[in-house]
């Protein structure tokens, strides 16, 4: 159930983002909100859960967005590792953690892209002062949106689960609820 939770979750993402959000000037510099489902999968997540739904979505960013193969992928693992790291030494869960944790991981994707930015060799032009006008915005966007986006994912899997355990109940009890 966790699979198909985070897989319809990460699926309306893309689609919000690919599709929707970049026709709203006011998303347009907004971060990539696949980071609130990575960060939910470092701190709530099992290992291999993680790993799996991190290599599909890194994949299928990568396919849609026509830059250098593996940025994506490279970036979310990386955000993923340093989150299971953090958490040994960390609360990161903690409310006055979060924006930290938002702020890492847009920061360390970032970093990420830049990298494979340069790797091509690019004048000193491609990678002006607006590249890093748009990292600021992204940050603010993730320091104030990213942690109610990731209490809503909690709520909204534990609410899933809630839903799923009355039915299996009820079909035990061969009593139905009408949804």
């Amino acid at each position: 159930m966790t699979y198909f939770f985070q897989i319809g979750i990460g699926v309306m993402i893309v689609i919000c983002q690919t599709a929707v959000f970049q026709q709203v000037g006011l998303f347009s510099s907004c971060y990539d909100l696949l980071i609130v489902q990575i960060i939910y999968l470092g701190l709530y997540c099992l290992l291999l859960e993680g790993i799996i739904i991190i290599a599909l979505f890194g994949v299928a960013m990568d396919s849609l967005t026509g830059g250098p193969y593996g940025l994506y992928l490279i970036a979310y693992f990386w955000i993923f590792a340093g989150i299971r790291w953090a958490l040994t030494y960390l609360r990161l869960s903690n409310t006055l953690m979060l924006p930290i944790v938002f702020a890492f991981a847009v920061v360390l994707e970032n970093l990420v892209q830049l990298a494979g930015l340069i790797s091509f060799g690019p004048s000193a032009s491609t990678v002006s002062t607006a590249y890093f006008g748009n990292i600021i915005r992204q940050l603010i966007w993730a320091v104030l949106t990213g942690p109610l986006a990731l209490v809503f994912l909690r709520r909204a899997y534990r609410h899933l689960v809630k839903w799923v355990r009355g039915l299996l109940v009820a079909a035990k009890k061969d009593q139905w609820p009408i949804i």
